[in-house]
């Protein structure tokens, strides 16, 4: 446990008050092998501002959160995927303590086009974008979260409109926003109790002229969604220049 058994320490009281455990993962283990490959397969230098950044892996935490759902609840759940989110640091108590809710934002951009709805993606690029904390700042964290998308997915290639939005909200679907880059399924492989892990090179996607640079995937039940790793990274200013799509 990150915090032992420290006494009277009040991180420690503030970490109790988070109803959560939080756990470091060990270099040699597999999970940690598979978080590492995940990023670095799914990474690539993202822009912020007129910056470059690249991001290396610091340190994983397990972690097991007494938010709804559990793990053992999620396991039981259809069509199980283990996808990046990103979030600012200073979101992160809130996110442990009482798990994702749906974002709330009426205005159809990337990120919030899916109506009210948790969002995810498969590419560690896209989380890296949310989760950028400032240039004297360059710690930050990626969350890695195990999603049901439920018995059917829905796969959008444009920007749904709103009777679309509604639609989504109210049945509660699973939802796969294309985007114009995807990872290579060949490279997918099955993580334990069935979670499919979409590790793979950032390829081309047949959908050249969406409005999503990466694959996001829409969830809107809290109860199919829960945090399973923190990667904290730490991102570093490349001298490169960032190739636009074609």
């Amino acid at each position: 446990d990150v915090f032992g058994s420290t006494l009277d320490d009040p991180l420690s009281q503030c970490y109790k008050k988070l109803g959560c455990s939080i756990n470091r993962v060990v270099e040699d283990s597999e999970d940690y092998k598979m978080i590492l490959k995940y990023l670095e397969k799914t990474y690539e230098p993202v822009k912020v501002g007129d910056v470059v950044y690249s991001a290396t892996v610091e340190r994983i935490y397990a972690v097991e959160s007494s938010a709804l759902p559990s793990y053992d609840e999620i396991k039981k759940l259809p069509n199980k995927v283990l996808l990046w989110c990103g979030t600012r640091s200073s979101n992160l108590l809130r996110h442990l303590r009482d798990g994702f809710v749906p974002a709330v934002c009426h205005i159809p951009v990337p990120g919030y086009m899916f109506g009210k709805a948790i969002v995810c993606s498969d590419a560690a690029a896209e989380a890296a974008l949310y989760g950028f904390t400032a240039v004297d700042r360059p710690e930050g964290y990626l969350v890695l979260a195990v999603a049901s998308l439920g018995k059917e997915i829905q796969e959008i290639t444009g920007t749904p409109g709103s009777e679309d939005v509604k639609r989504m909200e109210e049945k509660k679907m699973g939802v796969k926003g294309v985007g114009r880059k995807t990872t290579d399924p060949s490279e997918h492989f099955t993580w334990r109790d069935g979670v499919t892990v979409p590790c793979g090179k950032l390829v081309p996607s047949t959908n050249k002229d969406g409005p999503l640079e990466y694959n996001e995937y829409a969830v809107y039940d809290p109860k199919q969604v829960s945090i399973a790793f923190l990667v904290g990274v730490k991102y570093e200013e490349q001298n490169m220049e960032v190739v636009p799509d074609e």
